[in-house]
């Protein structure tokens, strides 16, 4: 079994997602890993600007066409590392039939099996608008904690003005949102942007965070027939208790 993933949104997200592929599977040779397909494809249109009405560029189109050149490939299912790019998952679904992974529900019951009942998120403009996050919590009965429009522009920032940009984030704005949704009640922080985990990562955030990109490797994995190495799942279960 193979995994094919829609890489490019942005390219330093989808660079990591494979990294953390590899990281998280259970291997002891190169033959015990996990085969991909990475399509790097960073001239996909903006999704929060299509969303938002920025523009009219809709990048269903070309996330559609690769996914299709992928299936064809062979892949047993598509990760795709883009969260605002999931206010298009049904409309995926509905031409291929290969599953088309995003991490979100499985971060949802990843929450839950921690018995909190309310996450925090910080996600693109869009994301939040769409409500793909907060419809995934709700169904599994936690309460969705969204950022101030004030806090959301900060976001936006550590996003555009940093990540894609190639520059280290101002962890400063990224710990102010994070104190804010705390005060709301948020018992933990959802990463729910791709390029939020590569801050993680790479400037070793703190605080009792959930990182999607992370929940979408392991799903990725699992569907795909490989192992999780039990580290990570001790890793898990120690931070639930």
């Amino acid at each position: 079994m193979s995994l094919g993933i829609i890489g490019g949104m942005g390219p330093m997200a989808g660079a990591q997602f494979q990294e953390m592929i590899i990281e998280l599977t259970d291997a002891k040779r190169d033959q015990d890993h996990l085969e991909t397909i990475l399509f790097n494809c960073p001239g996909i249109p903006d999704r929060t600007d299509y969303i938002l009405g920025r523009s009219a560029e809709d990048p269903f189109d070309q996330i559609l066409s690769i996914a299709k050149k992928l299936e064809a490939l062979g892949v047993s299912a598509i990760a795709i590392p883009c969260v605002s790019s999931a206010f298009m998952s049904s409309r995926l679904r509905a031409e291929l039939k290969v599953p088309v992974l995003y991490g979100i529900s499985k971060t949802a019951r990843d929450i839950k099996g921690r018995r909190l009942t309310k996450a925090g998120i910080m996600a693109t403009e869009g994301s939040l608008k769409t409500c793909v996050i907060q419809t995934a919590l709700e169904e599994y009965g936690i309460e969705p904690v969204v950022p101030s429009k004030e806090d959301t522009k900060k976001i936006m920032d550590l996003i555009y003005r940093d990540v894609k940009s190639g520059r280290d984030a101002d962890t400063d704005l990224f710990y102010e949102v994070r104190d804010n949704l705390i005060a709301q009640g948020a018992q933990t922080i959802i990463l729910g942007c791709t390029e939020l985990s590569v801050i993680y990562r790479k400037q070793h955030l703190e605080g009792d965070i959930t990182d999607i990109m992370r929940s979408l490797a392991t799903e990725s994995i699992k569907t795909c027939g490989k192992r999780v190495k039990r580290s990570d799942i001790v890793y898990a279960a120690a931070k639930c208790s």
